[in-house]
């Protein structure tokens, strides 16, 4: 069992002393990229789930049976086109998680309508992300004006980031913290010279072993000298998986098991669905309930902003179905925006808070300021012209 040493006061201090800062990334931030919104994405999803048969045209029978229910209970006639995605998720999201099925609850990972939409947003955002070598260039020189101390906090599924990262060369971990074993324990290490991006939701190449590790212990007990068959662990056609954590790690980490497809694009052109679930919580109303996968991310985020020296919030409107989520904007931005404010720490000064939206009309300018009616504007600058030049220019100057 591995056992925690504390850090050395050196390192601390050197920790502290560095200059950094958090992101905050929403869909808005992949959407000039091509990446759709929650609105586009469910016509998506709806119109390749429409043609499918068999276990999974348990989506349709999903379907009807939400509008069944919205009827008989709220008095709503809705068609599919008028659907609320979020709120038909929360939903099967609540039907899953309490088990209302009994025994015919389908998996771990979702009963098969749940299924059928996470392997689905799986395809289409793969589908619909720049190739490694055609990344567009803001992303490039917002990748660029990223620093090893920064933190990135990102609500999205998509490997646009990542791949942005990689073109540019700047080291990253998927991880809250690098561990370092000696003589049997284990050392927290802020040495390293590396971005730090936590993926809230999860992630279209994210796979857990977990089951298919139960189930090829499973093969040995019985004496087998064969492995089970998978898309993503043994495959005929091999693909290339590094694990989500690079070092050492607890047993209990829910990540130990989280590893990456990196050759995402080949996996989803094969026939994955029900052998192969991505690991990302669906877009709902509810998926908090199911936030346990990643629940690590979220320690301590309340503490932080305080020795922070620059926030940014990229296409992150929040959105009524993420409502939880206002509540950890709500501590991240009073913390940058109280403490240390007047009089700086360790020799920095924090800059305003930097906020970037799209948003032409006034109206919506001011929907989106009755959503952060928390910020302090004297201490802040907001950009409603959504993620262009004069946003790559303004978070160079945070």
């Amino acid at each position: 069992m591995l056992k925690c040493r504390t850090v050395e006061n050196s390192q601390y201090i050197d920790f502290l002393s560095k200059r950094f800062r958090i992101f905050i990334l929403g869909a808005g931030f992949s959407r000039p990229a091509g990446l759709p919104l929650a609105a586009d994405l469910w016509k998506e999803v709806l119109r390749r789930a429409s043609g499918m048969s068999g276990r999974a045209g348990f989506f349709q029978d999903d379907l009807n049976d939400y509008m069944e229910f919205r009827k008989r209970s709220d008095g709503v006639t809705l068609a599919p086109d008028n659907i609320n995605f979020e709120e038909f998720m929360g939903f099967l999201d609540i039907e899953h998680y309490l088990g209302l099925r009994g025994k015919d609850t389908w998996s771990e990972h979702g009963n098969e309508g749940q299924v059928v939409v996470k392997t689905l947003i799986g395809e289409i955002l793969t589908d619909m992300t720049p190739a490694r070598d055609k990344i567009p260039e803001p992303y490039l020189r917002f990748a660029k004006l990223l620093q090893p101390s920064d933190y990135v906090l990102t609500f999205n599924y998509d490997v646009l980031l990542e791949r942005a990262l990689e073109a540019v060369g700047l080291s990253f971990r998927l991880f809250p913290s690098r561990l370092v074993k000696d003589d049997g324990l284990v050392t927290v290490d802020n040495t390293r010279e590396e971005l730090i991006v936590l993926k809230l939701h999860g992630s279209v190449d994210w796979f857990d072993r977990s089951f298919y590790g139960r189930l090829d212990d499973e093969f040995r007990k019985q004496g087998s000298s064969h492995h089970p068959t998978d898309p993503v662990f043994n495959s005929s056609s091999p693909l290339k998986i590094a694990p989500l954590i690079d070092g050492p790690s607890f047993e209990t980490d829910p990540l130990r098991r989280m590893y990456r497809v990196l050759d995402i694009e080949k996996l989803y052109r094969g026939r994955i669905l029900f052998h192969a679930t991505p690991s990302l919580l669906n877009p709902s109303t509810v998926k908090i309930l199911y936030s346990q996968m990643l629940r690590d991310f979220w320690w301590g985020v309340g503490q932080v902003g305080v020795l922070n020296f620059g926030m940014v919030v990229i296409g992150f409107s929040l959105p009524q179905q993420d409502d939880y989520a206002r509540q950890v904007l709500y501590r991240l931005v009073r913390n940058y925006q109280d403490n240390y404010w007047e009089q700086g720490q360790l020799d920095h000064r924090k800059t305003p808070l930097l906020l970037i939206d799209f948003r032409e009309s006034a109206t919506a300018q001011q929907e989106y300021r009755e959503r952060y009616r928390f910020v302090n504007w004297d201490r802040a600058n907001v950009h409603f012209k959504g993620f262009d030049d004069d946003a790559l220019s303004l978070i160079g100057a945070t």
